[in-house]
């Protein structure tokens, strides 16, 4: 019987102690971070603001290998089909700063449809941010 108390107590005890853990802390405060795509060398910036935790304010910049902004230009120049493309992507991308705040965490944010390589990215820049918090 003893043992039985004895183990109960100790995964009772574990399970408190993992509980507990729980995941980084974060400071309030503003905070930018970056991420640079590996195949593409496209470039997305984020500034954010924390506040308990909470992503309250966001802000991004979406650059081409050439550092410049992806516009109502964006693709202009890799003829009319990837144009079409890169112009769907340019205004789904546009979209995840206003729907990080929305979310709150960037575990709740959902991608956009046309614009997923762009959501990797720009989650990239956002944990590089938030790594800045902690």
């Amino acid at each position: 019987m003893n043992k039985k108390i004895f183990a109960m107590l100790l995964a009772f005890a574990m399970l408190i102690s993992l509980s507990a853990c729980g995941g980084p802390t974060y400071k309030d405060g503003t905070y930018e971070g970056q991420s640079i795509s590996s195949s593409n060398k496209h470039i997305t910036n984020v500034t954010i603001t924390l506040k308990e935790g909470v992503i309250t304010e966001c802000s991004a910049e979406f650059l081409d290998q050439n550092g410049k902004e992806k516009d109502e230009h964006y693709g202009e120049e890799m003829g009319e089909a990837n144009f079409a493309k890169a112009q769907i992507a340019q205004k789904g991308m546009h979209q995840y700063a206003e729907k990080m705040v929305e979310a709150g965490k960037v575990e709740m944010l959902e991608a956009v449809s046309g614009a997923t390589i762009s959501y990797k990215e720009f989650k990239n820049a956002v944990a590089d941010a938030m790594s800045k918090a902690e």
